[in-house]
């Protein structure tokens, strides 16, 4: 039987999407859940999502329901807690009674495996990555050649259930109380959240996607001296003290360089909701960042970014619209290179400290030590940051 006519939609009612994890993936996966809504308007379609990436998804005007999964609270616990494990059985029970006749595995592993066949829903499908026993729950949906980023991979499901030409839309809702927050922890720290701003998060899930803290406060220092835009920094509440340091730095920087007329970096880090950071995002001028989560929430808000990619390929994995704003250099890594592992560390990288360079060629201001940065992404250098950011600058202002 062809996927094609495999299920009959007009006797489909109840669709489970299935995608717990990343912020990344779940946003690539927004437009699956949009395209059936377009093309099937009678289903009622619900989510299944952990606990960081859920505001994703809440809101959502395509879903009838979102399910979360307190995975934090299940994974400290399920050592030692019967009442965790009960708590597990429960949400398990849960889904079973409601009753989905499709469940669409967009995670592909035991876990998410075993959620897909608790529901007991008589279709079960995911996308073409079925790995760790999934694909014996779930049927894979191939992927079409012509399909290279997440994006389309997850939009070939929809293609294989007979949705022609399947429209992108990330439908991310920012309600109103998100927006005003933002706005008021912006004027608390003098930034006007009317003016144009700069958006950086220097982290990533892994070191080896750092492009480091001396690159990124040069960067904004720049971006301060040339265009008067300050610069708002975020990230978890464990990455504050770093996003502390380049604030520090860079504000002493412009002080030695004479820099007026515009606010030094504010620190954010710790401080947003994901909805909060969306709002933040929706509004910057810019983003800054690498192989992050925020890449790809500004991305699908439309909002310009300049993206550092390490290992990771940004042909598949990088933000949706944007690969012209990616800054790269895969050809230096190693085929043992992963994104949680860098083969091939850069000399010129290895933990130290340095001062920023003024115009003039002169240090000035207190020193900022650095991480270990992996070579492809320490031969990116802040002169071509700048020049990528010129270019989408004057074609946003254009």
């Amino acid at each position: 039987m062809s996927l094609r006519s495999f299920p009959d939609f007009s006797k489909v009612r109840r669709v489970l999407i299935i995608r717990m994890g990343a912020i990344g993936d779940v946003i690539h996966a927004l437009p699956l859940a949009s395209a059936l809504k377009d093309e099937y308007p009678h289903l009622k379609i619900s989510w299944l999502v952990e606990e960081i990436p859920a505001d994703i998804v809440l809101g959502n005007p395509d879903l009838e329901s979102v399910f979360v999964i307190p995975r934090s609270r299940w994974k400290r616990g399920r050592a030692t807690s019967p009442k965790v494990w009960a708590e597990y059985f429960s949400f398990l029970a849960m889904l079973r009674r409601e009753h989905f006749d499709l469940t669409i595995d967009l995670q592909g592993y035991a876990k998410s495996a075993l959620f897909a066949f608790a529901t007991g829903a008589p279709h079960r499908l995911g996308w073409w990555r079925l790995r760790d026993g999934a694909n014996l729950v779930s049927h894979p949906v191939p992927k079409r050649h012509e399909s290279v980023h997440r994006v389309d991979w997850f939009l070939d499901v929809a293609r294989g259930l007979g949705i022609e030409s399947p429209k992108v839309r990330f439908p991310i809702e920012i309600p109103s109380d998100a927006r005003e927050s933002i706005r008021r922890k912006l004027l608390a720290e003098g930034v006007d959240p009317n003016a144009p701003y700069v958006v950086i998060n220097q982290a990533a899930g892994n070191p080896p996607r750092r492009w480091g803290l001396k690159r990124y406060a040069e960067l904004a220092f720049q971006l301060a001296r040339r265009y008067r835009l300050p610069t708002v920094l975020v990230g978890t509440v464990p990455e504050s003290a770093d996003c502390d340091k380049i604030a520090r730095y860079v504000s002493d920087e412009m002080d030695a360089a004479g820099v007026s007329g515009v606010h030094a970096p504010i620190n954010l880090a710790g401080q947003t909701s994901l909805k909060e950071l969306a709002a933040l995002l929706d509004h910057c001028t810019l983003h800054i960042c690498g192989d992050t989560g925020s890449t790809h929430l500004a991305a699908a808000l439309g909002t310009p970014v300049i993206a550092f990619y390490g290992s990771t390929d940004p042909e598949h994995a990088g933000p949706w619209g944007q690969r012209d704003h990616v800054l790269a250099r895969r050809d230096l890594c190693s085929p043992n290179c992963t994104i949680r592992k860098c083969a091939l560390v850069s000399e010129a990288s290895v933990p130290s400290s340095g001062q920023i360079q003024l115009p003039d060629g002169r240090s000035a201001g207190m020193e900022i030590p650095d991480i270990e940065t992996a070579r492809c992404l320490a031969a990116i250098s802040v002169d071509q940051a700048l020049d990528l950011a010129d270019r989408v600058i004057c074609k946003r202002d254009s």
